[in-house]
């Protein structure tokens, strides 16, 4: 009876998550994680690149969905929670929306994850994210978007 009670609250919390937006990470606006991109010597295309990348991470930062980047339909479905996969020019976007515990916090991980070809960024930095743990079984408050 016990188990079957907890995985009742575990579907109810899911199921509340999946329905309402998330808030902004922040109440000001999300900074570009590229700074200066028109003052780096990158070629046009590379900017535009970053640009619409930058776009898409302060979208989803910002509660909405991506500018540039589109739905991945070949993408395998995830049994999260509600992570979403999109496909940008040179990058890929992943829309964290995860079931996290950290110790005895259980919550709802949330963010962009911007994953950039390797042929475009070579280096050992070629992913951005921006995730944030919003507490279970409650989920945020809908802001009516």
């Amino acid at each position: 009876m016990t188990k079957l009670l907890g995985c009742l609250v575990c579907l109810v919390a899911l199921a509340g998550c999946n329905r309402v937006d998330f808030p902004p990470a922040a109440a000001t606006a999300c900074q570009d994680p590229f700074v200066a991109v028109e003052m780096s010597g990158a070629s046009a295309e590379d900017q535009l690149i970053l640009r619409e990348a930058s776009a898409d991470f302060c979208a989803v930062v910002s509660g909405k969905e991506p500018v540039h980047a589109k739905v991945d339909s070949d993408a395998a479905l995830p049994a999260d929670g509600g992570t979403t996969f999109y496909i940008g020019r040179r990058y890929k976007l992943t829309v964290l929306n995860s079931l996290s515990s950290f110790g005895g916090f259980n919550g709802m991980a949330h963010g962009p994850v911007i994953t950039f070809d390797e042929s475009f960024a070579p280096g050992n930095t070629n992913v951005i994210s921006s995730i944030r743990v919003y507490p279970l079984p409650s989920a945020p408050e809908s802001d009516g978007r």
